[in-house]
Parts: C-alpha cells; sequence; structure tokens
C-alpha cells in the first residue's frame, strides 16, 4: 500500500513538471510561421524617380572643334536649334546635364569629345566671338553644315548636289529612329534617303530600299553623295541603305539614329551589297 501511493506522488510530480509546457504550447497565439496569419509587412521608404538634376560648373571652358556646332535651347538632343558655334570658339561652362553644357543663358551645346574639348580656366578673350542665337529660318534649317558629329567635312567634289547632299544629311545626324518615319522627328533607313535627297536638289519618291536599289545605277568607286546598299540585314534581301561621305565612312538611320558609322565595321562588310548613284 505504501508502495502504491509512493508510485501515485511521483506521478502526480512528473505531472505537475509537464503541464506548464503544455501550457505554454496551447496558449501561445498563432505566427506566421506555424500557419496563422502572417504580420502586415514593414513598409518601406521609396524615393520618386526625379529628372536628372542640372549640375552647375565653374572654372571650365568648353571648345569648339568642328566648323559648325548646333546651339539647343535647351538641355536635350530634341531641343530646338537656336543658332551655331564654329570652330575655335571658347565659352564659359556654366551647367552641364543629358551630355551638353550650357553656355549662354538657354544656349546648350553637346560636351561629346568628338566635337568639343573641356578645359579647366576661363575662355581665351581672343577666342570668344560670341553666341550666334539667330533661329535658322524654315527654308535654310534642313541645309545648314551645324552638327553634331565628329566627321570632318568631305573633301569639295566636282559635283554642287552631292556636297548638298552631304550636308543634308550631316545636319541630322542625330534624329532619332521611327519605323516609316520621314521627317527630322523621326526617320527610317529609307524615309532618311528621300528627305536627304529632296532638300538637296533632287526628287525622288519615298519607297522601299529594295526600290532604290533598283532604280540606282550601279558604281564600283564611290563618291560623297553616293549610296551605301546592304543586304540581308532585318529581312533579306536590299534592306539597309545610308549615304556615303567618303572616307569609307556613311551617314543612315539605324536602329539608333541618324548617325555616322565606319564601313569597315565586320556587320557591314558582311551585309554589303554595293554602291548606287541616282
Amino acid at each position: 500500500m505504501l508502495k502504491k501511493a509512493n508510485r501515485t506522488v511521483m506521478n502526480m510530480g512528473l505531472a505537475a513538471l509537464l503541464v506548464p509546457a503544455a501550457l505554454t504550447f496551447s496558449t501561445t497565439s498563432a505566427s506566421a510561421n506555424d500557419g496563422g496569419a502572417a504580420p502586415a509587412p514593414i513598409q518601406e521608404k521609396v524615393t520618386p524617380s526625379v529628372p536628372q538634376q542640372q549640375a552647375t560648373i565653374t572654372n571650365q571652358k568648353v571648345i569648339v572643334n568642328v566648323s559648325a556646332l548646333n546651339i539647343r535651347q535647351g538641355a536635350s538632343f530634341s531641343s530646338p536649334v537656336v543658332g551655331t558655334a564654329t570652330q575655335g570658339q571658347e565659352f564659359a561652362i556654366l551647367k552641364e546635364a543629358n551630355g551638353l553644357v550650357e553656355i549662354a543663358p538657354n544656349k546648350w551645346i553637346s560636351k561629346s569629345s568628338s566635337y568639343v574639348t573641356i578645359a579647366s580656366g576661363k575662355p581665351s578673350a581672343s577666342q570668344v566671338k560670341g553666341v550666334s542665337t539667330s533661329t535658322p529660318s524654315t527654308s535654310t534649317a534642313s541645309t545648314s553644315a551645324a552638327q553634331e558629329t565628329s566627321t570632318p567635312a568631305p573633301a569639295p567634289t566636282t559635283s554642287t548636289a552631292s556636297g548638298s547632299t552631304v550636308n543634308v544629311a550631316r545636319s541630322l545626324v542625330g534624329s532619332p529612329y521611327q519605323w516609316a518615319g520621314n521627317t527630322p522627328s523621326g526617320f527610317d533607313c529609307s524615309g532618311f534617303i528621300a528627305y536627304v535627297f529632296n532638300h538637296s536638289g533632287h526628287s525622288i519618291s519615298r519607297t522601299s530600299v529594295a526600290n532604290y536599289w533598283n532604280m540606282a545605277t550601279k558604281i564600283s568607286s564611290p563618291q560623297p553623295g553616293d549610296l551605301v546598299f546592304f543586304q540581308n540585314t532585318y529581312t533579306s534581301g536590299p534592306s539597309h541603305m545610308g549615304i556615303y561621305i567618303g572616307n569609307g565612312q556613311m551617314i543612315h538611320a539605324g536602329s539608333h539614329g541618324v548617325a555616322v558609322a565606319d564601313l569597315d565595321v565586320s556587320y557591314y562588310q558582311d551585309h554589303f551589297l554595293g554602291y548606287g548613284r541616282f
């Protein structure tokens, strides 16, 4: 009887030790780790995106290295052209933004090393000629020689028309790409050709690259103003073209807009079709 009583007491003691643990598990509220409702997520503070800020520059100057460089009204390559800067001119840099520098209030030029040199110090008094701010008229804007390109103007040729063609093409460098586009607000390759030739003394209709290839007189020794054709690019057959400007280069409307390109690039060599002349 005594032994039985002792066993009963021991069992009661063991149960007393186990009860707190059992109560702990049974009375704890649900958490995200045991299938209960997840706690509300912590909200992170998000800083809203803002346009690129214009940085103010001091004690720096820009020197123009090309014969004529577009001056734009704002800090964007799509901003209206309001004048030109000429080779050798030096200007104090007021601000910079989006790949351009401000040289006077609301007067911006490209800061690309292809067109200008950025240097420390103030402009040389003998080189500061002022900023031409006359807005090109509608009749002359399309043939302006002002550029945002590093390629020097080709040597004069015997053909005035071909020289004019190259000048018009150069004035459009930087225009954006647009499928089926045929204005400075956006070009594709054939629309660019039609615009340039119709604004440089020719009269041609807008058509496809394949039709231009069939229209052109085939030549083996191109001159500035002639055409360069490529095949099997985005589609089979004649499918891309540009305007030859000399020195193994062309201007064309590619996927990144109107630009100067070297013809010795392997891609163009692999797809080269031939030269032509209107």
